[in-house]
């Protein structure tokens, strides 16, 4: 009986003696912060059990997120500072983030601590890209991109420039403390032969730390010359000679000629090229001597339009 109460009460001890890992807090909110500077988060640990505690791993949620831990292993009553610091840079608006911290605590091996940051620049912008999708070749176009403050001081803007594309101007405005930008595109200016383009403008300020800003400009023209059927779809047996019908239509109905077609599918023809006019109906010809098979080709077609010298169209063919 002497025994088992010895040997109950040795269990008893042993259970007992085990480390307890306790944060003064998990969660530091950071604020408002700019992207220039890391900010640094401290979380106190200490360890509030009767057993040595040890600290195994400690991870962040991402790279830019490092942490420094004081001791890795505490005994009872002991305490230490676990830094972490966040690199806000290229980083833009509210973040959260988490550690991750992996110790030998039998009741809580594992604690996720927190950071939360809302990244502000000094000045934001409200897209870094514009887009004019199916712009008239004929008029202009708009949009507009807002630099708002982040710092409370107003924004100054020098001008805004894209070089090699006098088809785009920069019209500033100031509302309260913001400047909003209109981009105008104007149709009219570009030139012949090009259809779309992706280009590059350099949004200057007076403010020391931004100094400039990138803004991406993707643009396709409305085409001036419209296909119907925009793809071609043919299917049969192999062996037989198949035509379809393709209409072309001058949107501006201005005459003009087509000059001559081209195919990454070989004997493809196009019958009908004629005068000029401002509708033209062609026949395109699959030939007899296509095997049996499932094709997907391109047909380009080129025209004397200085608006649209050359159009493309999908070709479709299922033989079998």
């Amino acid at each position: 009986m002497v025994r088992r109460l010895f040997l109950a009460c040795a269990a008893v001890s042993l259970v007992a003696q085990a480390p307890a890992i306790s944060f003064d807090k998990t969660h530091v909110a950071l604020g408002r912060i700019t992207p220039d500077r890391k900010v640094a988060a401290k979380y106190r640990v200490t360890n509030t059990g009767n057993a040595y505690l040890s600290i195994s791993q400690v991870r962040p949620s991402c790279g830019c997120t490092a942490t420094v831990l004081g001791k890795w292993s505490m005994a009872p009553g002991e305490s230490t500072d676990l830094e972490a610091v966040f690199d806000p840079k290229g980083i833009r608006g509210g973040v959260r983030k988490s550690i991750e911290v992996v110790c030998n605590d039998p009741k809580t091996p594992t604690v996720h601590l927190t950071l939360e940051a809302e990244v502000v620049q000094e000045i934001m912008p409200s897209v870094e890209s514009v887009y004019f999708h199916q712009a008239p070749k004929s008029g202009q176009a708009h949009s507009t991109v807002r630099y708002a403050s982040g710092n409370g001081e107003a924004v100054q803007l020098i001008d805004a420039k894209a070089p090699g594309a006098p088809f785009l101007t920069f019209t500033p405005r100031t509302e309260g403390k913001d400047v909003v930008l209109e981009v105008a595109f104007d149709g009219k200016k570009v030139p012949a032969g090009r259809m779309r383009g992706v280009e590059q403008a350099t949004v200057r300020f007076t403010n020391a730390r931004v100094g400039q800003l990138p803004l991406n400009i993707q643009w396709e023209l409305k085409p001036a010359i419209q296909a119907s059927p925009v793809e071609l779809v043919f299917q049969d047996a192999p062996g037989k000679e198949l035509r379809q019908k393709l209409v072309l239509k001058q949107m501006d109905d201005h005459a003009f000629r087509v000059t001559g077609s081209r195919s990454s599918l070989s004997g493809l023809k196009v019958e009908g090229m004629g005068p000029r006019a401002a509708n033209h109906e062609l026949s395109v010809v699959v030939p007899a001597t296509l095997k049996a098979g499932r094709y997907s080709e391109l047909l380009s077609l080129t025209t004397d339009d200085p608006d649209q010298p050359e159009l493309t169209v999908r070709v479709a063919v299922l033989l079998k």
